[in-house]
């Protein structure tokens, strides 16, 4: 099972130890972060795509572009990109230019971005239409990265005819995934298009997707494609210390004053799904819920089930949110590095 690093790039005062940091020092974080990643073992690093509000990374490319000038082994992904908001053909052109810029490490996870509905509002988009609108833009990402002569029409875009999109990608093909996990379409529609599929982990333990997960493998079958491109990963956050004592005193406060701030943010954006956050305290989120941490042995005991539940080939470790200093982020990454990865090196 392969290890990334992912980062949503929430902003927020560190209740510990009360300080903010700045927009530009919390960019900088992240990009340290993925480079400390690298030297640490990691497989990838991650970002996630949010706008207005104070996830302040609204331009994955941009970010993960100074982050590849620093780098020159780790993949650089995306937790996720909106495929429904953005603009096949601008992602397309945009992360095709990353891949030229990285040498080929592109890994492209795009996701509907259904639970923050204020997106589609801004955009001027009716988040009543997200699925289908979504479906047809990954169909068009997909066929731009991959297809050097474009011709193809839609319901949501204007046609085109023996176009070509520039550059082109260094990998052929570029790695695209469908980053669902909220219904069983998502993961037919992930089968039929021949794309791996990441779970959004954060929002249940690793149980509740199983019947999607089968469902995918199964849908996967009857399309007939190479069964070594069938691939799941999952996200999760993750955090660890040399005890569980250690490691909930540190993160439980960052981790509470985290989900607060999801939980009003969701049900200013998407009432009906802020109300199904009702647990914010990081222990019984670890003990009934989908979250990891502990001591090195507890960490590895609940990867490993997340592996075995789910036979997953990729795992993105989240744990810098709710104000972690840039230093212990730092410290964090090579601590698993040193002590988790080993572990799942294939």
């Amino acid at each position: 099972m392969k290890i990334g690093w992912a980062s949503m790039g929430d902003l927020l005062e560190d209740p510990i130890t009360g300080q903010l940091m700045s927009q530009a020092d919390r960019h900088r974080m992240l990009v340290e972060g993925a480079v400390t990643a690298e030297e640490a073992g990691f497989w990838s690093a991650s970002l996630g795509e949010h706008h207005f509000c104070d996830y302040v990374v609204s331009a994955p490319p941009v970010v993960l572009a100074a982050i590849a000038e620093r780098t020159t082994k780790i993949r650089l992904g995306t937790a996720v990109a909106l495929g429904a908001n953005n603009d096949p053909i601008r992602l397309a052109e945009d992360y095709a230019t990353l891949d030229v810029l990285s040498g080929g490490r592109v890994e492209l996870v795009v996701g509907r971005g259904n639970l923050y509905e204020h997106t589609y509002d801004a955009f001027g988009q009716d988040p009543g239409l997200s699925r289908p609108m979504y479906e047809e833009r990954v169909g068009l990402l997909v066929d731009a990265l991959r297809n050097e002569q474009l011709d193809w029409s839609g319901e949501f875009r204007s046609p085109f005819h023996n176009y070509t999109t520039q550059p082109r990608p260094v990998q052929d093909p570029l790695p695209i995934w469908v980053g669902g996990g909220s219904s069983i379409e998502s993961a037919e529609y992930a089968a039929k298009m021949a794309l791996p599929l990441m779970l959004p982990g954060v929002f249940g333990p690793p149980k509740i997707f199983l019947p999607l997960v089968e469902r995918y493998r199964e849908a996967w079958e009857e399309h007939g494609h190479p069964s070594q491109d069938c691939l799941v990963g999952t996200i999760a956050h993750t955090f660890m210390a040399a005890s569980s004592q250690e490691a909930f005193r540190v993160s439980g406060p960052r981790f509470k004053v985290y989900m607060e701030w999801v939980r009003d943010l969701l049900r200013l954006s998407t009432p009906a799904l802020g109300d199904l956050i009702r647990e914010t305290d990081l222990k019984q989120m670890t003990e009934r819920g989908p979250t990891v941490c502990g001591s090195r042995e507890e960490v590895l005991d609940k990867m490993s089930m997340y592996r075995e539940t789910l036979g997953l080939d990729v795992y993105l470790l989240m744990c810098d949110l709710g104000g972690m200093p840039a230093s212990e982020l730092t410290e964090t990454l090579f601590a698993f590095g040193s002590e988790i990865l080993p572990e799942f090196a294939q």
